[in-house]
């Protein structure tokens, strides 16, 4: 079966479908008690003297639509170091190539220590002796060199007396010429000289029972603290002759190897921790405000998102960017066995983050459909009230607003000339003039015509 293609014959189409349109609109309108037909009626009948239907709303009635901030950011390691030696020396070994997985405390690179390592061997043989002096000061004398030093203070006395009996003999002979004063003499100073050696044999004897002197005590003992200070000094330097990571992570450059005389000053490793890799983002303070740690965001790598977590928020601005660096922990989506990260996620690749923020919005202010502002004069945009008429019809009054920011298909508008509750006209601007006379339709009548139509 052919259709008719002819002009006429589109036409004759045209006018039964709009024929039968009216017929149902009338049909509607016609029954009272149905408030969906009310509103049919007052949208597709139009003509002649009926005031114009219009799809209206109330200032206040639309909440503030989401916003949706990109940020874009470079995938970093959690944590990274440059490691270098402590003390110069001769690099003996570098144990590690750039990429190798290394843990925390494990040696990466030495400096050759045998120098170190034999005055360590000393220092310690005379840390040895001094404390061997040192317990034997703590010990005192020994019993048998104090029964020593008391037969010599017995000896001693028996001389004394001896030597005071033959003075005392001489001096007799002397007084009676038997003797010469020579011979005298003699006794006499060979009695002084063993007095003399009794008091010091019974001075020693004392201090034998005394016991050491406590000076003689601290002084070895502050002996023994030096070398072991010294030997501890020592430790240090061979300690500071090797490199142990210092966290689990990945080995990201090498820059010396055996034989160079390496310092303080040489980076000899540089090792990153990739578990977890963080995305680094620079984000607005009124951003910020809506964020905290622990907190599940989506990041987005090329045509992969990935859901991650914030972990720490820096707590100064940036004075250069004005933002306040966000930090986003990246999970491992595919753990492999040299600790790298599948799906190409590696440092230094950018990243993007999607953050929805709360518009603020003040108590004078209103968000609108775009499609109900005209462009007006001076700066200012223009909106059609509805108001109540003269003969008690609905009329519209131009209203002219300041248009505060814009969404997609929303504006937030202010001005004096407006106040919460005021119905607007949604759309079609372009149809009306001030005082025209309209019939209002709120949205809700409006979605219930079109469903009656597609029925």
């Amino acid at each position: 079966m052919s259709f008719p293609r002819s002009k006429s014959m589109w036409l004759l189409m045209a006018g039964l479908v709009s024929g039968v349109a009216i017929f149902v609109a009338a049909n509607a309108w016609s029954g009272d008690s149905q408030a969906s037909g009310d509103a049919a009626s007052k949208i597709v009948i139009a003509t002649g003297s009926r005031p114009l239907p219009v799809t209206v709303l109330s200032l206040g009635e639309l909440s503030a639509p989401p916003r949706v901030d990109d940020y874009r950011g470079t995938i970093e390691a959690s944590k990274e170091a440059e490691l270098a030696f402590r003390r110069s020396g001769r690099v003996f070994s570098v144990a590690v190539e750039e990429g190798d997985v290394v843990r925390r405390g494990q040696t990466l690179a030495q400096l050759e220590v045998d120098d170190l390592a034999a005055i360590i061997e000393a220092t310690q043989a005379r840390i040895d002796e001094a404390e061997a002096m040192l317990a034997e000061l703590e010990a005192g004398p020994r019993a048998e060199t104090i029964a020593a030093a008391a037969a010599e203070v017995s000896r001693l006395s028996a001389a004394v007396k001896l030597a005071q009996i033959t003075t005392q003999r001489e001096l007799e002979l002397q007084r009676s010429n038997s003797s010469s004063i020579q011979t005298y003499d003699n006794a006499r100073f060979q009695a002084l000289q063993q007095e003399a050696a009794l008091e010091a044999a019974t001075q020693q004897y004392n201090e034998l029972k005394a016991g050491t002197r406590s000076e003689q005590l601290v002084a070895q003992r502050a002996r023994v603290a030096m070398l072991q200070a010294e030997l501890k000094g020592y430790q240090v330097d061979l300690r500071d002759g090797r490199i142990v990571a210092p966290f689990d992570g990945v080995v990201g450059r090498r820059y010396l190897d055996e034989g160079t005389i390496a310092g303080p000053d040489r980076v000899v490793l540089r090792v990153l921790q990739t578990d977890p890799l963080e995305a680094r983002f620079g984000v607005s303070p009124e951003d910020v405000r809506g964020l905290a740690p622990g907190q599940p965001v989506t990041v987005t790598l090329g045509e992969a998102a990935i859901q991650a977590e914030i972990g720490r928020i820096e707590p100064e601005l940036d004075r250069s960017t004005r933002t306040q660096a966000v930090l986003v922990k990246i999970p491992r989506q595919q753990p492999r066995p040299d600790g790298s990260y599948a799906d190409g996620i590696v440092p230094g690749r950018t990243a993007s983050l999607s953050l929805g923020a709360v518009r603020n919005g003040g108590a004078d202010s209103y968000w609108v459909p775009i499609t109900s502002l005209a462009r007006s004069t001076r700066g200012l945009w223009s909106l059609m009230a509805v108001v109540e008429g003269p003969a008690g019809q609905s009329i519209v009054q131009r209203r002219d607003v300041q248009v505060l920011e814009t969404d997609t298909r929303l504006a937030r508008i202010s001005g004096g000339m407006i106040a919460a509750g005021d119905r607007v006209v949604a759309a079609g601007l372009h149809r009306l003039t001030p005082g025209m006379a309209v019939a209002p339709v709120d949205r809700e009548a409006l979605r219930q015509v079109e469903s009656l139509s597609l029925n």
